[in-house]
């Protein structure tokens, strides 16, 4: 690790880290062209939550035409101010071939009725509620709560899901702890449904990315290069969920999308 990169994770530890990071977007954001003509590329987007796989499949190929969570800090705050405008802008500067970023499923209303959005190809990777909702609990709270100012937590799961990731308490059964599980569950249930309302997505199991990866590959025109990826986990396991009923209950509903999906293919 390089000597400014060791300074900066300093710097995110301590109670400069939203300076440090609104510096920093600010400087991004001023290297995106405004936007004088059309988007050349179209970018195919996996739009599943946080924990879902997203940083898989996304280094399974090159990083010059596939990236997770580009523009993370600045996306989450300027996406909500002028969606429209930002997303053209934000596509065009990145012109990738495939994006993979947690942020999207906030937003899937606002691809559904963009005008170039809607018209995009999408992949959702789906896992069960039970394991999704650990899975997520363990990694802010093992992972990313060491850091004063811990954006995604502050700009998505506050903001947009409505629940504060720190608040949860780990080995206690509490009322807060239960309603940050409700909460998660229901934005999950919420977020999926929404997928409906994309002309073109593609739903892909969380064990059979690999397996599904012919399919992407094909879908960006790329081959894949698995050797680069790996699983972004929290080795420390200290919660541990699993709802059989909302479980089966989620199984049902991915039943029901899948059989529109195609029979809307059919037509």
């Amino acid at each position: 690790m390089s000597i400014i990169n060791s300074v900066k994770n300093f710097l995110l530890g301590t109670y400069f880290a939203k300076i440090l990071r609104n510096i920093q977007a600010w400087i991004l954001y001023a290297r995106i062209p405004p936007l004088k003509s059309g988007v050349e590329r179209k970018t195919v987007y996996c739009i599943s939550p946080y924990k879902t796989g997203t940083t898989y499949l996304a280094r399974c190929f090159s990083s010059e035409i596939s990236v997770h969570e580009p523009l993370h800090y600045l996306s989450l705050k300027l996406l909500n101010k002028n969606f429209d405008s930002f997303f053209a802008r934000r596509m065009k500067h990145l012109n990738l071939k495939l994006e993979c970023s947690g942020a999207w499923s906030a937003y899937v209303n606002e691809l559904a009725q963009n005008e170039i959005a809607k018209d995009l190809e999408y992949i959702c990777i789906i896992r069960t509620p039970s394991s999704w909702v650990a899975s997520v609990i363990n990694y802010w709270n093992t992972k990313l709560k060491q850091y004063k100012f811990e954006f995604v937590n502050e700009l998505f799961w506050k903001k947009k899901v409505g629940v504060d990731l720190f608040e949860f308490q780990f080995g206690m059964d509490t009322k807060k702890n239960q309603e940050i599980i409700d909460k998660l569950i229901q934005f999950y249930f919420d977020f999926t449904k929404n997928t409906s309302l994309l002309k073109n997505v593609t739903y892909i199991k969380l064990k059979e990315i690999d397996k599904n990866l012919p399919y992407v590959e094909n879908l960006i025109n790329e081959i894949s290069t698995t050797s680069n990826s790996y699983k972004n986990k929290s080795k420390e396991k200290l919660f541990v969920y699993e709802n059989k009923s909302i479980d089966a209950d989620y199984e049902l509903l991915m039943v029901k999308l899948i059989e529109e999906k195609n029979s809307n293919a059919l037509k």
